[in-house]
């Protein structure tokens, strides 16, 4: 039986995608409306000072794969779905480094899928492997965590409108700008990699051979990502808790009041730690509750849900070292420039 590539994954990944939009949505919308209720959310790294040291790598490991591996697992297939049957002239000519269009599909098309900065790795994986220029590719790892629909939202009735509107607009602007520098930065690289991408591209002829092929192409497609990625990020949750152990919320809440230092500070923080999907509202509510400055309040919501140690180590299987490194940077760097011009704008802000 012949059966055609492309329509084949459009299919699946449609599929995939509906129900991990669908399950993400629905878990946002309980999570919100718990919020709303007073509900105090899990902390999804229950870790002290006093946790022994073994029960560290037990507690984030055991919370984080419970929370996400649902998640990990649709984005994993959907990431081996694109790699196995999307023609890499259809993501190259709509996604491609040369011109705003390719930034624009990026930035606009990540944060309806409302998925956290790991859960969006090997979908990033997916299309960049598949033909997606570096800088589109970035722009969309960085907007989809950090503007997702569910979160503004949540920020809009939990903390402001004001706060809520500078995420979407500084949020948007930095995953563009900073994605654009980047493909700047490591130009050569990518117009050697996207050259390479354009003379691998063998059309979109129909695909001879049976459906049982098909399927297990992509499930070793998929594993091979899995294989590639999931090591560091779980290496990274892990040193994420570690990290938990001397960095305190009362230690966070004394060094985020007001002024540059304090809004560098947050965004590092936000660079760093994990933040799974909505849970950055409650956590900034709070810290603004006990004096935290709009700028650093921003900072964090640009920097906390877009990346993190985690993140960071699982895109580097991908993309080597030097490019997360220099992300990092820049994206804290954004965060300490929005932080300061929303500060400057919204001095202050009355909580609902």
């Amino acid at each position: 039986m012949k059966i055609n590539r492309t329509i084949t994954g459009v299919v699946i990944i449609l599929l995939l995608l509906g129900t991990l939009v669908t399950y993400e949505w629905n878990k946002a919308f309980t999570k919100s409306e718990k919020i709303k209720m007073g509900e105090e959310i899990k902390d999804p790294f229950p870790i002290t000072g006093q946790t022994p040291a073994l029960m560290v790598v037990v507690y984030t490991l055991g919370n984080y794969i419970l929370a996400a591996w649902l998640c990990l697992t649709i984005a994993f297939l959907i990431a081996g779905a694109v790699e196995t049957f999307i023609p890499k002239q259809l993501i190259i000519r709509h996604m491609k480094s040369s011109g705003i269009k390719g930034y624009l599909v990026g930035a606009f098309g990540g944060p309806l899928l409302s998925v956290c900065s790991c859960s969006i790795i090997p979908l990033f994986a997916g299309i960049y492997n598949r033909g997606a220029g570096l800088g589109p590719a970035l722009a969309f790892l960085l907007s989809a965590p950090a503007v997702n629909v569910a979160a503004v939202l949540l920020t809009l009735s939990w903390i402001s409108w004001e706060i809520a509107l500078g995420r979407i607009i500084l949020a948007l602007s930095a995953a563009i700008i900073v994605s654009f520098i980047i493909a700047k930065i490591f130009e050569n690289k990518t117009k050697k990699e996207e050259s390479e991408k354009m003379l691998q591209y063998g059309g979109d002829a129909p695909y001879d051979g049976s459906l049982r092929n098909a399927f297990l192409e992509w499930m070793e497609n998929t594993y091979f990502l899995v294989k590639q990625i999931i090591p560091l990020i779980l290496l990274g949750i892990v040193l994420v808790g570690v990290i938990k152990i001397f960095l305190s919320p009362a230690t966070v809440a004394n060094y985020l009041g007001e002024g540059p230092l304090a809004i560098a500070f947050a965004s590092v923080i936000g660079v760093v730690l994990y933040t799974p999907t909505l849970v950055e509202v409650p956590f900034v509510r709070g810290l603004m509750e006990l004096g935290m400055g709009t700028g650093p309040a921003i900072a964090f919501l640009l920097t906390g849900p877009a990346l993190s140690l985690p993140s960071l180590l699982g895109i580097s299987r991908i993309v080597g070292w030097k490019i997360p490194l220099t992300y990092a940077v820049l994206v804290a760097l954004a965060g300490l420039i929005g932080g300061l011009i929303f500060s400057f704008f919204v001095p202050a802000i009355i909580l609902k």
